[in-house]
């Protein structure tokens, strides 16, 4: 793959040449699918029966892995991610932002995220948080959007702080509240500096970055006797309905890209040949079109790796799929993240511990395309490396954060990259020495 793009940043952030046409398409494009998340929502049971569950679901606190759909409906889980979506495609274009590769990410994530942790309730006050830091550093909050809504990963934070220690609420609200904004104000200088950490080769940056500020809360917490531990609540009743519903919309996806696209595939080469390293914007290299039938195809290849595992598609299962399809337009290609779902697959299969069907084993090789950047990068050889790694040390880091961070995945594969490249570049340069001796001595 691409060996020379390591210095090369392609980022669609120039409102002034972002088309308009394609900038109210996407915008179109994003409020319909939240639209069919409602729909589907609030078709799929009795209305007493949704809000019900819309009820436990934002009172619950929504640590890994709580299962929206098992905890509350099949319908208040739809309605919880249509609804928080619908919310932050409003709020980017309340900021007149272009629909650019990193905010489409952020915006599936948060789709993904919400039906197994993200609700109404414990994701405003990073947002608020995100605004205040925006304010202080006296710049527009468009600049901080993106990484506040990918903060939302340590929403259940400010739940678990209202509703999981015994407080009444007229302390933990507050509390949980002005905690959250904190994250919010901490959240963007700490991720633009981790990002050298490991150098983008993992997809998740603030993924990483929320992992280490949950770590410390979590260490806190502990300290002074609250017991925190993560929790595996998933449901198992409509693995068919899922199955459906993904199918439907990446089929839905793939053929409106290829309208789009003007009826062709073209640009789906230029993005296969991206190794995908952060930042690595598909719109700006190959357009909206291009970009949606990667996304479409993406989500088709993970959909396939469940049917392969045999796994129940629950909440989490299909919110890490929505997750990883919105990296689609950041990063993700078949390509470079192949290598990581079949190291992840055969770790499990071979090794003594895990099964290729449970649930958090599905998680960490969908999530785990993350490091597809290493494959695509330094080649398959060397991904199928990164995804044994990070399917060995995923289960160990939830500890450390009691599943406070939403992207335990992303925490894991941080650490991964991060001592990965540094070896790899190493090798590399040894390698180039020797050639060039050998030429010298020719």
């Amino acid at each position: 793959m691409a060996k020379n793009d390591s210095q090369t940043l392609f980022l669609h952030t120039d409102k002034k040449q972002s088309n308009l046409k394609e900038k109210n398409f996407s915008y179109y494009f994003l409020i319909g699918y939240c639209f069919i998340l409602i729909v589907i929502g609030l078709f799929s049971e009795p209305q007493g029966i949704l809000w019900s569950g819309m009820s436990r679901i934002l009172t619950s606190p929504s640590n890994l892995l709580t299962d929206y759909i098992e905890l509350g409906t099949f319908g208040s889980a739809f309605v919880n991610s249509g609804l928080l979506t619908l919310i932050s495609v409003l709020l980017a274009k309340k900021e007149k932002i272009p629909i650019n590769g990193p905010m489409i990410a952020a915006l599936f994530t948060v789709s993904g995220c919400s039906f197994f942790g993200k609700n109404l309730y414990n994701s405003i006050p990073i947002i608020i948080g995100g605004l205040f830091y925006a304010k202080i550093v006296k710049k527009p909050f468009s600049q901080f959007i993106v990484v506040s809504l990918f903060g939302s990963a340590l929403s259940p934070i400010i739940s678990y702080l209202t509703f999981g220690i015994s407080l009444p609420l007229i302390y933990s609200i507050p509390l949980g509240y002005l905690v959250g904004i904190f994250i919010g104000l901490i959240l963007p200088p700490l991720a633009s500096h981790i990002l050298t950490f490991h150098q983008g080769f993992s997809l998740y940056n603030v993924g990483f970055t929320s992992g280490l500020i949950a770590m410390m809360f979590t260490g806190i917490l502990r300290m002074f006797g609250w017991k925190i531990e993560g929790k595996n609540l998933v449901s198992t009743a409509y693995h068919i309905r899922l199955l459906f519903f993904l199918i439907f919309l990446f089929i839905l996806m793939f053929l409106v890209g290829f309208f789009v696209n003007h009826r062709s595939l073209n640009g789906l080469k230029e993005i296969s040949k991206t190794s995908g390293k952060l930042i690595t914007d598909f719109i700006s290299i190959a357009g909206v079109g291009a970009t949606m039938m990667n996304m479409a195809l993406m989500g088709l290849l993970l959909v396939g790796y469940t049917q392969v595992s045999k796994t129940t598609l629950n909440g989490p299962i299909v919110g890490a799929i929505l997750s990883a399809v919105g990296f689609s337009a950041f990063g993700n290609h078949l390509f470079n993240s192949l290598p990581l779902l079949i190291s992840v697959y055969l770790t499990a299969l071979w090794s003594s511990v895990f099964e290729v069907s449970q649930t958090t084993v599905v998680l960490a090789g969908i999530f785990g395309t993350s490091l597809a950047p290493i494959a695509g990068y330094y080649g398959i050889t060397f991904g199928l490396i990164a995804g044994f790694l990070h399917m060995s040390l995923v289960t160990n880091v939830s500890y450390l954060h009691g599943g406070l961070n939403l992207y335990n995945n992303g925490f894991s594969t941080g650490f991964v990259a991060a001592v990965m490249v540094p070896l790899l570049d190493n090798i590399l340069q040894i390698r180039k020495v020797k050639q060039h001796a050998r030429k010298r001595q020719g």
